[in-house]
């Protein structure tokens, strides 16, 4: 292999990583916020799922939208 075929697969593999791990760490303080928000949530039945490579997008289900919003508040805070 090429040492610049080799260097590029390097990179990407480590962009990959370091992007499941940021993945991992949102996902993580968003579902601690959420269960400020509301203590009491079923956390087996919430998905967050983040995606920071497609634009940090971050999805949500199997809760109401106004906890979602206060969650994000709190996560946007830094809380």
């Amino acid at each position: 292999m090429e040492p610049n075929i080799k260097e590029e697969k390097i990179a990407q593999e480590l962009n990959h990583d370091i992007n499941e791990a940021l993945n991992r760490r949102i996902e993580e303080r968003f579902r601690a916020a959420l269960f400020l928000v509301d203590p009491n949530l079923d956390m087996d039945k919430v998905t967050v799922v983040s995606d920071v490579a497609d634009d940090n997008s971050l999805s949500v289900d199997g809760v109401d939208d106004d906890t979602i919003d206060k969650a994000m508040e709190i996560f946007e805070r830094g809380e």
